[in-house]
Order: C-alpha cells, then sequence, then structure tokens
C-alpha cells in the first residue's frame, strides 16, 4: 500500500483528490493505508475484518469521478508489476480492474440525473 499511495500522492490528477479526502500528516496517510490494506485482504479472501462500503465512500466524494479509475488502475497496476511476482500481479491486477469498473459505473449511475416522468 506505501508503494501505491506513494505513486498516487505525486500523481497530477489523483494526488490533489488524496490529499484533500485523506489529509497530508504522515499519520492520516497510515491509518487510509491501513485501512485499504484491510479491504485488500478481505477481497483477496484472507481476513474478514474489513468493514465499511466503498462505493457509498466514493459516492459521498464529489471530487471522485468516473474518469480517474484508468489513471488508479494504472498506477496500481504498475505498482503491482514492480513489487509482486508477474502471476500475482496480474491476479490483483484483474481484480483491481474489476473493483474499479464496477465502482466507475457505480458512480455513473447514482449520479446520473433521472429521468422525467413520460408525458400521458
Amino acid at each position: 500500500m506505501r508503494a501505491f499511495y506513494t505513486r498516487v500522492r505525486k500523481d497530477v490528477v489523483l494526488g490533489p483528490v488524496f490529499r484533500r479526502a485523506v489529509g497530508t500528516s504522515d499519520a492520516a496517510w497510515r491509518e487510509h493505508e491501513a485501512r485499504i490494506a484491510s479491504f485488500w485482504r478481505n477481497a483477496l479472501g484472507l481476513d474478514r475484518s474489513f468493514s465499511g462500503n466503498p462505493m457509498m465512500t466514493h459516492l459521498n466524494n464529489s471530487d471522485v469521478v468516473p474518469e480517474q479509475f484508468p489513471v488508479w488502475l494504472s498506477l496500481f497496476r504498475e505498482t503491482a508489476d514492480d513489487i509482486l511476482p508477474p502471476q500475482a500481479a496480474q491476479g490483483i491486477s484483474e481484480l483491481a480492474e474489476r473493483i474499479g469498473k464496477s465502482l466507475a459505473m457505480g458512480l455513473m449511475q447514482f449520479r446520473a440525473p433521472e429521468d422525467p416522468p413520460p408525458l400521458l
């Protein structure tokens, strides 16, 4: 998590969004990284202690937009490729892609304006 979020913090697209959401102190980032590590342990089936609703977290942050997810996925993939053995990097990157697509689609769906009622 630390290597990934080091890249995120430096990224021109994601850095400002995360700084506003997480903060700038090292303590805030350590807490965020620990929470996200818990999410990933849960997603990988290694631990079931994570509690939270990632969709609601992203929906409640108006700074997060679907167009940012390809940037997030690219940084995630680069970090996984640099740190993990190839097969593990591929597996977690594929899972991240599914999660990222799901979150992006959820944001588009829930934030889309409602259609007006039909005229009868």
